[in-house]
């Protein structure tokens, strides 16, 4: 459970909404805009929408300096009193570390975490709910770095893969369920032919299970 505050006159030229395909129902996101920027892309909404998160806008309703921060910080209080324990700030701007120091040192809002982040995506990962861990690992695990040359190998003997078992198939009667019959391999933990025998006929019933390990034990 979290709350996105978006200082999106700040960020709406970057990456500020990056990760908003992580928000779930129990997210709150909010975005604070000016007249200089209140288009978004379609994408972003998009994925908004499918998120099922609740959605609040905030438009400046006169020009000032500074005059987004302090509805931004005004609205953290706000939900720090209401009760909201996970804040995220998304703003590129330094100033916004006063706010979340400020939380940090009230007792009376003790447990109220404030972070500053420069996408949605960096704040899902730093704040700490526990019932958001999977989510945490989830983000980690796609965004984690990976070797380019291990890649490419590893992309190339898949695709040669797919292809040598399409091949196998090709006109007979099980080459509509080739996909399938990939996912079925891929998905097995051993790769002994007995195991492939039983996996088969388990899967894919007895007699087309026996057909089609016929053919796969020929490739695998």
């Amino acid at each position: 459970m979290a709350a996105i505050l978006v200082d999106y006159e700040n960020v709406s030229t970057t990456d500020g909404l990056k990760g908003v395909e992580y928000l779930n129902v129990n997210d709150t996101l909010i975005i604070f805009y000016s007249q200089c920027c209140e288009k978004i892309r379609a994408e972003y909404i998009d994925m908004i929408e499918k998120s099922q998160c609740k959605i609040k806008t905030y438009k400046l309703a006169k020009t000032g300096k500074n005059a987004l921060d302090f509805y931004i910080a005004v609205e953290c209080g706000i939900l720090g009193v209401q009760g909201e324990k996970q804040i995220s700030i998304i703003s590129k701007d330094k100033g916004f570390c006063a706010v979340s120091d400020f939380f940090r040192i009230q007792e009376k809002l003790d447990g109220v975490i404030v972070r500053v982040a420069s996408n949605v995506e960096n704040a899902l990962v730093v704040l700490n709910a526990p019932e958001d861990e999977a989510r945490k690992r989830l983000i980690k695990e796609k965004t984690r770095t990976l070797s380019i040359d291990a890649e490419q190998a590893r992309i190339t003997e898949h695709r040669a893969f797919v292809e040598k078992i399409t091949k196998a198939f090709e006109g007979t009667e099980y080459e509509k369920q080739t996909d399938k019959i990939i996912r079925f391999i891929e998905g097995r933990d051993a790769k002994t032919p007995r195991l492939l025998y039983t996996g088969s006929m388990h899967e894919f019933g007895r007699e087309d299970g026996r057909a089609i390990y016929q053919v796969l034990k020929q490739v695998v």
